[in-house]
């Protein structure tokens, strides 16, 4: 594996990382229901010109700090983009972040596991599903990552390296700034696990005062202060009422979405979120406990044990939330198939086989999600669908094989190949097709068949943030008396309103515009009808002469 030593190897990891989560970007339609409340937040900011105050339509957004709304306005201004901006520009700074977190983890990870174990990790992190996930989602995950990594890169530093230097306090004190800028409080827990778990193995903290906490704290407050005071000012207060007292208490108190989860489900869901590689996680954790008393396993193990334990415990519970952890659990297996590649280790026996036996669940599950979607959501078999979903099965089939046969470089080689291809299919091909599952996309261009109707459009019986993204800023969301009061008080308005709310109109109606589908909020069958002023049901083409 000779191109993992050389100088370009981590310019071709970039460049493997752009290419993998490029395809896709453009033709996944926006999701509900976090990616289309961050998009259409960052459209109002940049409508509005208020870096401040964080707004989703007249509403406000307190839940998470500004670092994310402020990237994706910049897209906005950097790209041109004006008016209705399109989901594509919302998601370059997780684009951007999810590739340049490659960089980051072949940097961090050389004085912990070797440059070539490295970069093996770097490639494992540019074609696992949960970076085809999140690089492809305007959110916070992605950027999280990255901030993460290098803060733990320059934690490692300082922790094996007892030489001075000013860019290690530097880089850590400003990926801590930019990780509470966007996420709060979350970016420490990788951080603080690993320096309990490094000050009870070895009975030492002297170390931290390589990072120069005094003038790294006020580094850090002169980077995160002046927003914090700002939207204090601006909100009253009222951004830590909804931040700390809305959205991070409900999540530890089981009060918010997803409530209940019970402990373990992140190790199960691993087969899944860690795939193509998940086949090597036994191997990555043999390596981890054969080399834990080593001082560079011990701050991998801190950034990863104590902070699954944190959020197998907390009962809200979403797959995403356990992946600032996994650049650890990268690193790992990359070192694993690095001592494998030396002869160190093999792919065998009990690591061999539960690494296939979950490998392979995953890989008939991500298969059959290609294959199935288009059918059950969509118009029908798919032929793009099932040629991807084909040719990463094959892919990763290979891969097995020669992870059996200790064929390193060749495994690694089908690996990527099934992860890059499996990312595609579904981004691109397979969840595109499911069209039932685009009810704001039917809507927008039902609209457009409709030129004569003028005015917000209001909806009632759907709120799902997609609506508001696809159709604007100004669309009225509530009940049908109120799509009915709107409707009613000028000409040439139109509303979506559920028929189910509106018993006088008999649900056989026909030749009027209707909408159904499956919203993806709650994944339960919809339908929409299209009414126009003074409030009757609209015809198929309510604008012709």
């Amino acid at each position: 594996m000779t191109l993992l030593q050389t100088r370009f190897a981590p310019l071709c990891v970039l460049f493997l990382a752009l290419l993998s989560f490029s395809v896709g970007l453009a033709q996944l339609p926006v999701q509900d229901r976090d990616e289309a409340r961050f998009a259409q937040a960052s459209r109002q900011m940049a409508q509005t010109g208020d870096f401040i105050d964080i707004r989703l339509q007249e509403a406000p957004r307190h839940n998470k700090p500004v670092l994310i709304y402020w990237a994706q306005t910049a897209a906005i201004y950097v790209t041109g983009a004006r008016g209705e901006t399109q989901i594509w520009v919302h998601r370059l700074p997780s684009y951007l972040a999810g590739a340049l977190s490659t960089l980051a983890l072949i940097w961090a990870g050389t004085p912990i596991v070797g440059r070539r174990a490295a970069v093996v990790a770097g490639i494992i992190c540019a074609t696992i599903f949960m970076f085809h996930a999140e690089a492809r989602t305007a959110k916070t995950d992605a950027a999280l990552v990255l901030f993460v990594v290098l803060a733990m890169g320059a934690l490692s530093r300082a922790w094996l390296n007892p030489a001075r230097s000013w860019s290690t306090p530097l880089i850590f004190w400003t990926a801590l700034a930019a990780g509470v800028l966007l996420k709060g409080p979350v970016v420490a827990l990788p951080i603080i696990g690993a320096i309990v778990w490094i000050g009870v193995q070895f009975r030492t903290v002297s170390w931290l005062t390589r990072l120069r906490p005094i003038l790294g704290l006020l580094l850090f407050a002169a980077l995160v202060a002046p927003w914090f005071i700002a939207i204090t000012i601006a909100t009253d207060g009222a951004f830590w009422g909804a931040s700390l007292g809305g959205d991070l208490t409900n999540k530890i108190t089981a009060r918010g979405e997803h409530a209940g989860s019970p402990p373990g489900l992140y190790l199960l869901t691993m087969w899944l979120t860690f795939f193509p590689w998940s086949m090597l996680i036994p191997l990555g954790l043999t390596f981890a406990w054969r080399t834990r008393k080593d001082t560079k396993t011990a701050l991998l193990l801190g950034w990863l044990i104590p902070g699954w334990i944190v959020f197998e415990l907390v009962p809200v519970k979403l797959v995403h939330y356990t992946f600032p952890l996994f650049p650890a659990l990268m690193l790992f297996t990359g070192a694993a198939l690095i001592s494998m590649q030396d002869g160190q280790m093999r792919f065998a026996r009990w690591t061999g086989g539960i690494g296939a036996a979950g490998w392979l669940l995953g890989l008939a599950f991500f298969a059959g999600i290609a294959v199935s979607a288009p059918i059950y959501y969509g118009a029908g078999p798919d032929a793009l669908s099932i040629a991807g979903a084909a040719i990463f099965t094959i892919a990763g089939l290979t891969g097995l094989f020669w992870m059996w046969r200790n064929a390193v470089a060749k495994a690694i080689a089908a690996l990527a190949f099934c992860g890059v291809t499996m990312g595609w299919t579904l981004t691109a091909a397979s969840l595109p097709a499911a069209r039932d599952l685009q009810i704001a996309d039917h809507l927008v261009r039902a609209m457009e068949q409709h030129d004569c109707l003028s005015g917000p459009v209001a909806i009632a019986g759907y709120a799902e943030p997609s609506a508001v993204f696809r159709l604007g800023t100004d669309t009225i969301l509530g009940d049908a008396d109120n799509a009915l009061a709107y409707l009613a008080a000028g000409e040439n308005r139109a509303a979506w309103i559920d028929p189910a709310l509106m018993p006088s109109a008999a649900m056989g109606l026909t030749g009027v515009t209707l909408v159904e589908g499956i919203s993806t909020g709650n994944f339960r069958p919809m339908a929409l009808r299209l009414y126009v002023s003074p409030g009757v049901p609209a015809k198929d083409n309510p604008c012709a002469s």
